[in-house]
């Protein structure tokens, strides 16, 4: 199978919410991903599209809001964009991976979130195992990649579930 590129809200967000010119550098950014990795697909995790979902329902005007929906729709209706469902499987590798960032938290003073990161979240450790639902696992593709990496006990930084981490943005 050839890759595949999950990405996360906040990519999603930037390519309908932005301004013109951080929607042109997020774009350029996944031009450079799909160069970097040929005959790639789209992907995104079921809680993507419902943390989109919110923040085009945030809007107070109706029809902004109804234009902003519309817009994440064309997106995740696309035949080309795979949408992974976040299934007991999912959810249970995703508390598996929560449970182990707590637990390194604890084991390094009980600090969840530091310069290097590693505040995986229960949000950020579905969308972690829902790139672990393929084979090989997606390349998550977020602007918020600290969130995904934390400091291991020989100083070293990781990605959570030895991840490939891409950063747009």
């Amino acid at each position: 199978m050839s890759h595949v590129l999950l990405l996360d809200t906040n990519v999603w967000s930037h390519l309908v919410l932005s301004d013109v010119a951080k929607r042109a550098s997020v774009q350029a950014a996944l031009a450079a991903l799909q160069a970097k990795y040929p005959d790639a697909s789209f992907a995104t995790s079921r809680i993507c599209v419902a943390e989109c979902m919110v923040a085009a329902r945030r809007y107070q005007d109706a029809a902004q809001r109804q234009l902003a929906e519309d817009a994440f729709r064309l997106f995740f209706d696309d035949p080309n964009v795979i949408v992974v469902d976040v299934t007991e499987v999912v959810l249970d590798q995703a508390a598996t991976l929560r449970a182990e960032a707590l637990r390194r938290a604890a084991a390094g003073g009980g600090t969840p979130a530091n310069p290097d990161g590693g505040k995986l979240k229960l949000p950020d450790a579905v969308v972690a195992a829902s790139c672990l639902d393929f084979d090989p696992p997606a390349v998550l593709v977020t602007e918020n990649v600290r969130d995904f990496r934390y400091t291991d006990g020989l100083g070293q930084v990781q990605c959570v579930a030895g991840l490939v981490v891409e950063c747009v943005g």
